[in-house]
Order: structure tokens, then sequence, then C-alpha cells
């Protein structure tokens, strides 16, 4: 426990972990990510620190992108063939999912976009919701590659070199201070988007 505490807290211990986990290939990272997509439990800011960390700016950000891309895109097609005759069954039994439904196919793609741009949004939720509704699936691969782009950017910009938040603690407090506005914008999204469905 003392020794993770270490590799954790220190600039030559995460150096040391990002070292062995490039060690393990390239598919790897990009695999992780895609899995983020399937298990939202996984934490994609994390993931893509240590890609960026582990395999530098630009092979780390174009893994992150890309397996991001693919896992959402895999899910939404996933949802949209083999459970969407179902789930549309329920939904009609409830107003308020019909209602969501409706806002979407009449709003899709800037809500998507947005949505799916911020990095604290639920990306599942979105997926899955998306595949529900009628948005046609390449429209929603074309809001994917845009807006994910935006995400792993502002992911790659705070957790570019991590190890140099050790000698500045400027550039760690202005990386929090962006991700909390980040998050208070997103929060304040999601909450004017539910108003608007209410109404």
């Amino acid at each position: 426990m003392e020794r993770l505490i270490e590799l954790l807290t220190t600039r030559e211990g995460l150096e040391y972990l990002f070292e062995q986990f490039g060690d393990l290939g390239i598919i790897t990272g990009l695999l992780l990510v895609v899995l983020e997509a399937f298990l939202p439990i996984l934490p994609l800011f994390a993931i893509v620190v240590i890609n960026i960390n582990s395999f530098g700016i630009i092979v780390g950000f174009l893994i992150s992108y890309g397996g991001t891309v693919l896992g959402s895109y895999l899910v939404f097609l996933v949802i949209r063939y083999f459970f969407r005759a179902r789930a549309q069954r329920y939904i009609m039994k409830h107003e308020k999912l019909q209602r969501l439904l409706k806002f979407i196919d009449e709003r899709g793609f800037s809500l998507m976009f947005i949505f799916l741009a911020l990095p604290f949004t639920p990306t599942a939720v979105v997926n899955v919701v998306a595949a529900l509704s009628n948005i046609k699936k390449k429209a929603y691969l074309l809001i994917l590659i845009a807006a994910k782009l935006i995400m792993i950017l502002s992911m790659s910009f705070v957790g570019h070199d991590v190890t140099s938040f050790f000698e500045s603690p400027v550039r760690l407090i202005i990386s929090l201070v962006f991700l909390v506005l980040l998050y208070l914008f997103s929060k304040w999204y999601q909450s004017y988007i539910n108003r608007k469905i209410k109404n």
C-alpha cells in the first residue's frame, strides 16, 4: 500500500507507471478507451491522461480520440440494432420519455454536440438515448467526430505532462479551475435541458 501511494504521489512514481503502461503497447491504450464506452464506470479522463503521458501528446491524443469515437459509435449501433424495438415499446408507456425523445428529434444535432463535447457529460447515457431516437447513423457519427475532438483536446490540455504539476503548482491550480468551470457548465446545461423538456 505504501508503495502504491508513493507511485501515485511522486513525479518519479508517476513517470514509472506511465513507462510501464507504455510498454503494454498502443493497442492496450486504444482498447481501454473503447472499453470505457461500454463500461462507463471506468474514468475516461484518467485513461486519456495515462495515454497522453505514456505514448506522447500526439499518439496518446490520437488513440484516445479514435478509441472514444469508435467505442461510442459501437454502443450506439448495438443499442440501435438489438434493443431499440423493445425499448420503444417501454417508452410508449411513459410520457416523460416520449417528450425526451421528441425533444432530441427536434434539436438533436446541437444538443448532442454540446453534451458530447463536455468532459463531464455521461456519454454512455447520450449514446443510448441517441440510439433510441430517430437521429440518422451517419449524422451521429459526424457529431461524435466533431464533439469528441473538443472533449479529448480539453482533457489533453489539462492532463499533458501531469508530472510537471509537482514543480508548477500554478499550472495545477489553473487546470483545476478549468475543470471546475467545465463541470459547472455541464451541470448547468443539463439542468437547462431538463427544464426545456418539462416545458
